[in-house]
This record gives C-alpha cells, structure tokens and sequence, in this order.
C-alpha cells in the first residue's frame, strides 16, 4: 500500500522521491498509474447529494402550516366546498412557488468547488509529457505547471525556475507566492509552505516540476470542499420561532377540534354535522394569510437590502440580519480600504533620534524625503497604461507598495518621461527568498549630496535584510532596527531603502555583491481604516450587537486597526490561531467574551469560532472572500461574502456586499431589524385574529346556537380582507421604540401578550356581540351579516394601530405608509361589495344592512381600535423595561 508523507514540505526532494516511489526525471510508469488510481481513487470531489427541481419543488409542502393548508384543501374538496378549495390552494400554491424560486438558487454551493480541479494537466509517465484529464492523477505522479496553468492537485515542487503561484483562493493572500524546493520546519503553517502547490490555486509566472501528494478530498481545497458538504447551514430565528410556532398551533388545534368534536357527540349532534363543523375550526385556526404576508416582507426587504449595495440569497436570511447579535468581520478591505498608501518618509537621522516616533507627512514632505522618494520611485518597477492622463486616473500595473511610491511620487510633482526610465535597469529583480531588489539609476537622480556614488544602485526591500547589509555600527543598527519595530505597532509595512556602488561590474551583480549599503531611511505604509467605519461601529454596538476581528494579519497589525476604529482594546483581548489551538473547547467557551481579535487564524479556526458563539446562544454574522473562508461562511447564521471574492464564497453566503464595506453591512443589518420589526407588527396582527374563529365557532357549539360565520366568511377574511393590510406591512418604515432583547428576539414579551391578549379579548367581545344580537330577536341571517360586517372592518382598520407596537397611535404617522392605505381601502371596498352586490350576498350568504347597523360597525371599530391601544400601553408600560 502506498505511504503518502505526512508532512512533505518538510523533507527533501529525494526523500520524496523515495516515499512516494517515483523518478524526478521520467515519472511514473503508465502500469503503476493504474494500479495506484485503484488504490486511491479518482481526483474528484464526489457530488455531494443535490436535490432535483421536483424534490426542491416538494419541499415546499412539508412545512406544518402548509400541510394544515393543503387538509384543508382536500377536505374542503371532498365536501365539494369548492370555494373554500380554490382560495385556500391559491395561498399554498403561491407560497411553493416562491419558495421553489429561492431554494433553487441555493443549490449551487459545491459545484464551484468543483469546477476547479476540471482542466487539463501536463504530466510526465515514462519520461513522456503529455495532457490528461486530472481526474487520473495518484501521488507520486510528476507534473509540469506553466504560466497561467491551473493546479489540479497538491504536489511537492522538486524544480522551478522563478516560478509564482496565486493561492488567493486558499490562504487569502492577494499577491503572487513565490516557490522553491528547500524543505521548511514540520510546523510551517499552510500560507508559508512555499516548496509545495495547491489544487485549485493558478501558476502565475516560471514553471516548475512538482510530485502529487495528495488528490480529491485529500488536498487542501477537497478538505474545504468537504467542510462545506458537511457544514449544516443553521435555521435563522424566524425558521425556528415559526416552526415552534405551526407545533403549536397544531397541537392546540387538534385538542379544540377533537374536544368540540367530543362535546357535540355528547350533545346529541349529528355526526356529519360535528365532523363539518370540526373542519371549519381547523380552517379558521390557521392564519392563511401568514405565509404570503412573510414572504411579502422579506421580499420587500430584499429589495430595500440590493438598494444598500447587499444582495441577498435567500429571503428567510434577510430577517436574520435583525437578529444578529455577533459580527466575526475581516480586517483588509471591509475595516480597511485594501490600499497601503505611502504616509511617511524616515531618514536614517529621525530615525536615530532619541524622541522618534511614526508619524503622518505625506501631504508636506520635505526636500529630503522627496529626495528619497525620487529614488524609490526610480527604483519601483511599474508599468502606467495611461501616463499622458493625470496622474488621479493612472492605471497601472506593479506591485501595490510599488504603485503607491508611483501616486505618492506623482502627487508631490515627481514623474519621469519614458527617456528617464530607459536608462534604470533593474539588476536584481525583487524576490521573496532575498526579499530587496537592487535598480540601477542614472547619476541624475542623485541628489548633490550623494552625487559621490559611481554607477548607483538603489537597494528597497525589507528593513531588516537592507540594515543587515548596510554599513553601520551594531548599535545603530540595534536603533534603528527598534525604530522599524515601532511603526508595526501603528500597524504600518515598512521598506528600507539604501545606495550601493557594486565592487564588480555592474552587469554581473548578484545578490551577494548586495552588502556595505549606504542606508538612507525608511518608507511607511498604512491600510486606513474606512472613514465611515467608526460611526458604522458605534451604531451597530448601540443595538447591542458585538463585532469582533478574525484575520490572518499579524497581532501587532490588528491591534493596531483595531484601536484606530475605537476600540478598546489591548493584548489582553487578542488570541492568535497558535494558541487558540492549544485550547480545548470548553477553555475557549471560557475566555470567548474578553476576546476582541483573532490574529492569524486559519479556515478551521474561523469554523470553530463560529460554532463555539452560536453554542453561546449568539447569532452570528461572517465576513469573507476566499474559498478558505467557505466553510465559516455557510456556518454562520448569516455568512457575508465580499463582492470582490471568490465565487464559491459568494455561492454559499448568505449575503453579497457589492462594495465590500464595513458601513454597509450595518446597513443591511438595520435593515434586517426592519425587516423583523416589520414581521412582528404582522404576526400580531394576523394571529391575534387567529383566535376570533375559535373562540366564535366553539363558543356557538358550546352555546348550542347557529354558527356565526361560514368557511367562505373566515377564508375571505383572512385571506383577502385580512392579508391586503399585512402585505402593506412590508412596505412600512416605520421604526418600533426597540430595547438591546426585543430589536432581535421575534417572540419577545410584548409580542406574546398583544397576540393573546387582543385575541383572546376581542374575540370575546365578538362572539358576545353575537350572542345579544341573537337574543335580541334579530334574525339569524341578519345578525351573522352584521357580525361578519363587525369582523371584516375591524380586522382592516386596527392595522393601523399596529404600524407600532412600541407606542401609542397619536404619536406616529398614520399617512406615510401609503400601501396600508390602499389596502384598508380597497378591503373596505370589497366589504362593502359583498354586502350590496347580489353575487357576491349569495356566494358569502349575506344581505344588505340597514344604515343603523353600518353606524354601529363603525362604532364597533372604534371600541375595537380602544382595546388594542389598551393592550399596548399595557405591554410597554408594565412588560417592556427601556
């Protein structure tokens, strides 16, 4: 059986090629290519289960509150209520349909995994090279990787020349990685292990000859792949408070039908009459209305999000972002603007000087820093596409230090003409192993006082390898080194910068020839923090909302952003990926609270610490852009994807930023808190009126008079009277009066109280109303049109009294949601049609009231309106503490 090394990036080359048994020159044998693909397996992720549009379609009808509907259906059908049947199949059918449209959507997740591992590679069998599908790829195998090929396993590089790889995608890490074939320590992390390649990851420049590893789930991108394929998404709020909720509604209903269902029998009814009189119980208890109103809602919301640059994926998401009590957010580009500017310019003589401390001139350089600008701009290898355009609009193409030297240069009025740069000849190009490059620029550049270098060349790259090769004595190097430690506490990058005349000629300069440089300063860089950031932050935070940072950033760097957006924060609250694996779950659980940043964390990190704080009970919300990032991202409750990365991060977030900005996911967050403000003004609403049927056909069983209301009645309430006013709900703006527990809690306390207690009272006062009419003489007929008049028009104009559950209706406007206006309108209209349009009086069983009875509905929607008023200040004055 075939021994894969542990840790192949920490042995040599021959070791390799021993453990795995291959040549490093011809390769594997075709024969035993074969024989290891039995072995291991083909290089693929298995598809994970996907459902079909019908099984997607299906789903749509397992929820318990569209089962009840669809008994409904069927029952109503078999009793040829074919009225009934056809209104209450229409809510379910809408409902499915947009249900289907949405979950089809998030069927995606795994198939972009997938995609990157299905291009062609070169491998080398039998000393041929030769293309092949990836799929036939085993360890041991030796590849060829070329500029611009994609990488389709993980292998140990065994020979490159100036070979760079873009493993964005895995580590996050923006710039090209340059490779060798050295071994490193056994406990190198994944970011730095340059001698091997990754599946999934893309060849930038050179080539190299590499020996697979590992393949399919075995590589680096398999593993995510199968985080993700294994990561249960978690329901949102809504899901599980609804869900509790539709439990409950069954189980009550079922004892109340099977107890009127018991007492009628006692009494002597007839069967058939029970049975019918049991189902219209069942129908009236179910809130027809409700599925169409919450997805209006969230529809809506959705909507207002994509305004805010936030594309949603997923409706019942949007009202988690209201309920979101934990914010795991990146640094660069969401806290920062991903744009290391050039802010400070030292010279060897500040930063020698007992008081030094980092600082911001980059608007006010002096002669002496421009002259050290100049050259490092004659050092910089940029190409401007555009530089007959000013300078704002260049596009350029380098590396990103490089190209801010460039703006910095241009912005204090130092360019260079195509002539300038034709005599700058790069010598040593930089590289990560040497880590400086060394420019040769014309004597011109110079400024007079080191007009005495022959043939100079300007040596830039890292502090420390510039001050090691530079001439100066061990304790100003030791002060100097200590200034340059400095600016990574203001969570700066620094490049050294120095003059060297080579003691050889000039063409044939190597690296070693680099040494006795004259030092001449430093350059400083910093990310800023997004101007908007800090506000976005104390906003967020008065919700009651945490917000904490997971980066692969130095602690010196976060620590430094960290305070510059206001935190308070020290050492104390920073836990770094090291340590934090050194902690067992229960240890972590202990110290999650005081910890603030986590500092270079990997992708499993990421995942654990997202699970360990919605253990806690907190929502979370999860910022990120690689495919690294994937798994955390589905974890989440609601996982945020950057607009600029990876499209496997996008596919399974919940939430798309178009602008990759901090300010916009608490935008979208306040929206969610509307959005959820919005559905409990709703829910309220809906199922407070939910008890009226109950307690009107049960309180006539048990009174033993005629029922007040038909099937059609209830369904024509609820469904059309009842949801025009709840669909305008998700047009409402709105803002309820929130303390930190009710602006993200769905069923909080004055919720729970103002559904029971309106229902329960209302629905009272309504089979009350019912029982004097009939006691005083009035016909059947005419006392179950006026209570059916009394129940439609109140159920329309107490909406809006629940525009705003936290305050009384005197102190809001009842003009600005113009929907809800509509909506009491029209359902006024169809009301009133129903009581004077012959078809209609026939099809719900009505007549015509006379004008005294139309003045007491309006005067029953007053009382009504009293009694809701009632129970809110109630609520806020005894229930909710501000």
């Amino acid at each position: 059986m075939l021994k894969v090394p542990h840790s192949p990036w920490s042995i040599t080359i021959d070791d390799i090629e021993t453990s795995l048994k291959t040549d490093l020159v011809n390769g594997l044998s075709e024969n035993e290519a074969r024989q290891r693909l039995k072995q291991v397996g083909e290089n693929i992720f298995e598809a994970s289960k996907t459902k079909s549009s019908l099984s997607i379609l299906g789903s749509q009808f397992t929820s318990p509150l569209i089962i009840i509907l669809c008994v409904a259906v069927v029952i109503t059908g078999l009793l040829a209520e074919w009225i009934d049947m056809l209104i209450i199949a229409f809510a379910v059918l809408v409902n499915a349909i947009l249900g289907f449209i949405q979950e089809y959507k998030a069927e995606k997740a795994i198939n972009s995994l997938h995609s990157y591992i299905t291009h062609r590679t070169r491998v080398i069998r039998d000393g041929h090279e030769f293309e092949i599908d990836p799929r036939f790829l085993v360890p041991g195998d030796l590849i060829h990787i070329t500029h611009g090929a994609r990488i389709t396993a993980d292998a140990r590089i065994v020979k490159e020349i100036n070979f760079t790889a873009d493993e964005a995608i895995l580590t996050g890490e923006s710039l090209p990685v340059e490779k060798s074939i050295d071994p490193l320590s056994e406990t190198t992390p994944l970011p730095d292990r340059e001698n091997l390649v990754f599946a999934g990851t893309l060849g930038i420049d050179g080539s190299a000859y590499a020996v697979v590893t590992k393949t399919g789930y075995e590589t680096e991108i398999g593993l995510l792949a199968k985080l993700v394929d294994e990561t249960t998404a978690e329901k949102t709020p809504l899901q599980s408070a609804l869900g509790k909720l539709t439990w409950v509604i069954i189980i009550f209903t079922l004892i109340a039908v099977i107890l009127l269902f018991i007492i009628g029998i006692t009494q002597d009814r007839a069967f058939t009459e029970m049975l019918i009189i049991s189902i219209a119980v069942f129908v009236g208890s179910v809130p027809e209305a409700l599925p169409i109103g919450l997805t209006s809602i969230l529809a809506i919301g959705v909507e207002r999000i994509a305004k805010k640059k936030g594309i949603m994926r997923s409706l019942t998401a949007a009202e988690t972002l209201g309920s979101t009590t934990l914010i795991i957010t990146d640094k660069t580009g969401t806290l920062t603007e991903a744009n290391m500017e050039l802010v400070d310019i030292d010279t060897i003589e500040q930063l020698l000087a007992e008081d030094f401390t980092p600082s911001n001139h980059q608007d006010d350089f002096d002669q002496t820093q421009k002259e050290i600008l100049l050259l490092a701009r004659s050092a910089s290898d940029v190409v401007i596409e555009n530089p007959e355009e000013d300078y704002q609009t260049w596009v350029m193409d380098g590396s990103d230090l490089e190209v801010n030297i460039v703006k910095a240069a241009a912005h204090h009025g130092i360019t260079q003409n195509q002539a300038d740069r034709s005599e700058i000849q790069i010598r040593i190009p930089f590289s990560s192993k040497y880590k400086f490059s060394a420019v040769r620029v014309p004597s011109s550049h110079l400024p007079k006082h080191l007009s005495q270098f022959e043939d100079p060349h300007v040596v830039m790259g890292a502090p420390d390898i510039i001050l090691n090769r530079s001439y100066l004595s061990h304790e100003d190097r030791e002060r100097l080194q200590a200034a340059v430690t400095e600016h990574s506490h203001y969570g700066r990058r620094v490049l050294g910068i120095g003059l060297l005349t080579p003691h050889t000629d000039p063409s044939s300069i190597t690296i070693d020839h680099v040494k006795d440089v004259t030092f001449l300063g430093v350059l400083s860089f910093h990310d800023p923090v997004r101007q908007e950031v800090p506000d976005a932050l104390r906003r967020i935070n008065s919700y009651g909302t945490k917000v904490i940072m997971a980066t692969g950033d130095l602690p010196g760097t976060a620590l430094a952003v960290a305070k510059e957006i206001g935190w308070d924060v020290n050492v104390a609250n920073i836990l770094t990926g090291q340590q934090l694996q050194q902690l067992s779950d229960d240890d972590l659980i202990q110290i999650l609270d005081r910890i603030s940043i986590y500092a270079r964390v990997t992708p499993k990190d990421k995942l654990r610490i997202t699970k360990l704080h919605q253990s806690q009970g907190e929502i979370v919300a999860m910022t990120g852009d690689g495919v690294n990032d994937s798994p955390s991202l589905k974890a989440a409750n609601i996982g945020i994807a950057v607009g600029s990365g990876s499209d496997v991060a996008k596919s399974v977030a919940d939430l798309i930023l178009l602008d990759d900005n901090f300010k916009t996911i608490v935008a979208t967050i306040e929206e969610g808190k509307q959005i959820l403000a919005n559905i409990k003004k709703m829910f309220v609403y809906l199922m407070s009126n939910a008890l009226d049927e109950l307690i009107l056909i049960g309180g006539a069983i048990l009174a033993g008079v005629a029922l007040p209301l038909s099937a059609v009645q209830i369904i024509w309430v609820n469904l059309f009277t009842g949801s025009l006013p709840a669909i305008a709900f998700a047009f409402d703006r709105q803002s309820m009066i929130e303390t930190e527990k009710t602006s993200r809690q769905f069923f909080d306390k004055r919720v729970v109280f103002l559904t029971v207690f309106i229902g329960i009272v209302i629905s009272l006062m309504l089979f009350g109303l019912y029982l004097t009419l009939l006691k005083s003489g009035l016909a059947v007929d005419l006392a179950r049109s006026i209570l059916f008049a009394s129940f439609g028009s109140y159920t329309l104009f107490i909406a809006f009294s629940f525009l705003d559950l936290s305050r009384p209706i005197y102190k809001y406007s009842l003009l600005e949601n113009k929907l809800l206006l509509a909506g009491v309108g029209i359902g006024t209209i169809l009301l009133f049609a129903t009581f004077t349009v012959p078809f209609f009086q026939r099809i719900f069983d009505v007549q015509s009231l006379p004008f005294i009875w139309i003045i007491f509905v309006v005067f029953w929607i007053i009382i009504n309106l009293v009694v809701v008023e009632g129970a809110k200040w109630i609520a806020n004055t005894f229930l909710i503490k501000r």
